[in-house]
């Protein structure tokens, strides 16, 4: 039993379990939801997504670059954590600065404006505890930063319900938010000065360093929202309200799914730049590895979901959102593809090529809003699904060959079991079109064939 405990890679479940605490959250918007009724809860729900956006630019991508800059240089990096948590102070002062005008302008109003500012200091609050929880992660810390979050999250869900509960009253309850992630970032910062140096002179030389180094993840944060809410803007515009709010509940279902992989990538991105710093020979291996997850854990998963997507729908939504399905039949398979998509971004940013990932970011973006204007109009729903795939494919495969133009011959053979995996994933949905799933089942076995084939150690290591 040692022995095999020994084999197991605990940052993984922890990185999982962090993930899987963002229920509480899920939990507390339905209360809310339910106490204050409909009209307040659009204001709530308007007033986060608002403050969702300036999250942005009060972070400005320096959570990830500190998690890259800290996982290659654990005992300088962490220096820069209060220099990167006073920048993103000060990235907030402007925004408050304009959320009056910009509140009014959107229709919030008296009590309204208040739970905007509210939301922006929470957000504010939020983008420091992420970098916080980014310095963990680049020290490989995974255990602290799962317990760290999930008190967090916690603490922050009991006493707000309560005070929820107490006074139904939607600034209060955001006051209480506040209040609790401000301890805890304090608590935090307590945590991380006793476990590592966080502390190096300030002067205007190294904030505009900073600065310069971190733009490029900040646009590429733009770039990645710009490129996932612009279906459902270009299907409100578009089509009619039905067929957004049925692609709004299949794309939902789609980010539930999202979490495998991002929980191995949250793990990966760490090895990944320890690795390009101090063994730059070996970061093929760890590719391999992530490469391996991937396959083992979250291809099979949606396969499975594949199979039982009228199943998951019904159960979420109810039978009124059957039409759903329509476009999650495409948008489960473009999750395959995808994977390797965010295997690429990965490579690009922890190699510091990630001004490379930019240009491809941008190409994608341009394609998919193309795709988006010519098939909406035609297939609603349906044609903003295709749009995606066909974005995704765009950006994995042209990734993939971009690692390889760069030296990483790999590159090319995994965009041979990028398309393998996607041809899989497909199946189960092909069958809800229609397809003989005698046939799809033997696409299926040839395919997981050739994967595993493919992914003998022997065979991809050829490919260095």
């Amino acid at each position: 039993m040692k022995a095999l405990l020994s084999r197991i890679d605990f940052s993984y479940i922890y990185a999982f379990l962090g993930e899987a605490t963002l229920a509480l959250t899920f939990m507390f918007y339905i209360v809310i939801a339910r106490v204050l009724g409909p009209q307040e809860y659009g204001v709530f729900a308007g007033a986060v997504a608002l403050a969702a956006v300036f999250s942005l630019f009060i972070q400005f991508g320096f959570p990830t670059l500190m998690t890259r800059e800290v996982a290659a240089n654990p005992v300088e990096s962490p220096k820069s954590t209060i220099r990167f948590l006073l920048i993103e102070v000060l990235n907030s002062l402007p925004i408050l600065l304009v959320l009056l005008p910009i509140a009014q302008l959107l229709g919030f109003e008296g009590k309204g404006i208040i739970v905007c500012y509210l939301a922006v200091f929470s957000e504010v609050c939020r983008s420091a505890k992420q970098t916080l929880r980014c310095v963990l992660r680049g020290l490989g810390d995974f255990r602290s930063e799962s317990i760290s979050v999930a008190i967090e999250r916690f603490l922050v869900v009991l006493f707000a319900s309560g005070v929820l509960f107490w006074s139904e009253n939607l600034v209060w309850v955001l006051i209480t938010v506040v209040v609790f992630r401000t301890l805890d970032i304090l608590a935090l910062l307590y945590y991380l000065s006793k476990k590592t140096s966080i502390w190096s002179p300030i002067n205007f030389s190294n904030l505009w360093e900073s600065l310069k180094m971190a733009y490029p993840f900040a646009i590429s944060g733009v770039l990645w929202i710009l490129y996932y809410q612009i279906d459902l803007v270009m299907l409100k515009g578009l089509t009619t309200p039905e067929e957004t709010g049925f692609y709004s509940a299949s794309y939902r279902i789609i980010e539930i799914f999202s979490a495998l992989p991002r929980v191995i990538f949250r793990v990966g991105f760490t090895r990944f730049a320890k690795c390009f710093t101090t063994n730059p020979e070996g970061l093929t291996t760890e590719i391999y590895k992530s490469t391996q997850l991937l396959l083992a854990i979250v291809l099979p998963t949606i396969i499975v979901a594949g199979f039982c997507q009228t199943i998951i729908i019904d159960i979420i939504y109810g039978e009124a959102f059957d039409p759903a399905i329509r476009s999650l039949a495409i948008l489960l398979p473009s999750l395959s593809i995808k994977m390797f998509g965010t295997l690429v971004e990965t490579f690009l940013q922890t190699t510091r090529r990630e001004k490379s990932l930019l240009k491809l970011l941008l190409v994608t973006v341009i394609v998919n809003i193309a795709a988006n204007a010519i098939l909406i109009p035609h297939l609603q729903a349906v044609g903003a699904a295709i749009a995606t795939l066909l974005s995704e494919v765009i950006l994995a495969i042209s990734g993939l060959g971009l690692m390889a133009y760069m030296g990483y011959k790999i590159g090319r053979y995994l965009c041979l079991i990028a398309t393998i995996s996607l041809l899989l994933a497909g199946m189960p949905c092909l069958i809800l079109y229609g397809l003989n799933p005698g046939i799809a089942i033997g696409i299926m076995t040839i395919s997981i064939v050739a994967i595993v084939l493919l992914m003998v150690p022997k065979q991809f290591f050829r490919y260095r």
